[in-house]
């Protein structure tokens, strides 16, 4: 449905217009990230390997609320790659835990440099008091 044939008072509601913004964000994003060959699941694994250091495939779906096969098959396309390598657990050498490599830490900081130009493309038309107040007001939404 064309957000214009929408009935003024569904257009007029707070979760019509986030779901669109968000929709529009998400193809922003996809679009930057693109550029550099990689996916918003890239950045976001590769930034949490680096915020929180060496994860099992497990703990990484977990923490990004991915799915156990997409994730296995993420961290094969970055191993192979370069991006990630799979070291021995020291706690159990039957397992493996994913670290990010010199090469991931390079396309992170590019990657970080199109999400934030993928932010002035969908929050051009904000002051940044405005964004702030965004954001806040999305965190408290979030319960955060």
């Amino acid at each position: 449905m064309d957000d214009h044939d929408a009935p003024a008072r569904v257009r007029a509601l707070p979760s019509w217009m986030l779901n669109r913004v968000a929709a529009r964000a998400s193809r922003i994003v996809a679009d930057r990230t693109a550029e550099l060959g990689a996916t918003r699941t890239t950045y976001s694994m590769l930034a949490a390997l680096e915020e929180f250091g060496p994860a099992s495939q497990a703990d990484l779906g977990r923490r990004l609320g991915l799915d156990r096969k997409d994730v296995s098959s993420i961290i094969g396309v970055l191993d192979r790659d370069g991006l990630v390598h799979r070291i021995v657990d020291p706690s159990d050498s039957r397992r493996r835990r994913i670290e990010i490599t010199p090469s991931g830490l390079v396309l992170l900081e590019r990657l970080a440099q199109a999400i934030e130009l993928a932010q002035d493309d969908l929050l051009g038309a904000l002051s940044i008091r405005d964004r702030a107040e965004l954001a806040r007001i999305l965190a408290a939404l979030d319960g955060r």
